[in-house]
């Protein structure tokens, strides 16, 4: 079962176009200025199947699919198996947030994680450094490039009134939007 923090269904700033964006519970780098602690505890929050989340991928009118985190290969088995299900029926991509070096990749399971990846965002967060102190990785020779933007934000207000912050916001940034609602 994958555990999960978040799904963004209509995210415009994870990636090329319009993504399915999934946010996965845990994570222990502690990085720099990461603005997800929230996603870091390890305790079970939303519990799917590779193939429940597939089912609500096919719903939605998306060109890629998105793992971010927490720290998506801290449960690369699990995810392997969405990928898989994504890359053997849909034409969409798949691009991964990961606070892990490309190097640090080394389990089975990661490395088959990444043999479905088309675009790794790689490197230990650092809000203070170039490009958030990450890299990009281009896996798939076919993508089309994606113009990393540290500075995109993108905003939604549920029915209920709850805000949902995506993208690179600053601590500033958020602090003075919650201080205006």
């Amino acid at each position: 079962m994958l555990n999960i923090y978040n799904i963004d269904t209509a995210n415009l700033v994870n990636g090329n176009g319009v993504r399915y964006v999934l946010w996965l519970q845990g994570c222990d780098l502690g990085c720099s200025g990461c603005w997800n602690k929230e996603t870091w505890s390890f305790e079970k929050n939303t519990l799917k199947s590779s193939d429940e989340v597939f089912q609500d991928i096919l719903k939605n009118k998306i060109d890629g699919v998105t793992f971010t985190g927490g720290e998506p290969f801290l449960q690369a088995k699990e995810l392997s198996e969405l990928a898989n299900l994504i890359k053997s029926n849909t034409d969409l991509d798949i691009q991964i947030f990961t606070g892990f070096e490309k190097s640090e990749l080394v389990s089975e399971s990661q490395k088959q994680l990444l043999s479905f990846t088309d675009i790794l965002v790689a490197g230990r967060f650092d809000n203070k450094k170039k490009n958030n102190n990450q890299k990009i990785y281009y896996l798939n020779s076919n993508i089309k490039k994606w113009d990393f933007n540290n500075s995109d934000i993108q905003i939604d207000i549920n029915d209920n009134g709850d805000l949902h912050i995506t993208g690179y916001p600053t601590d500033i940034f958020i602090q003075e939007l919650k201080k205006d609602l």
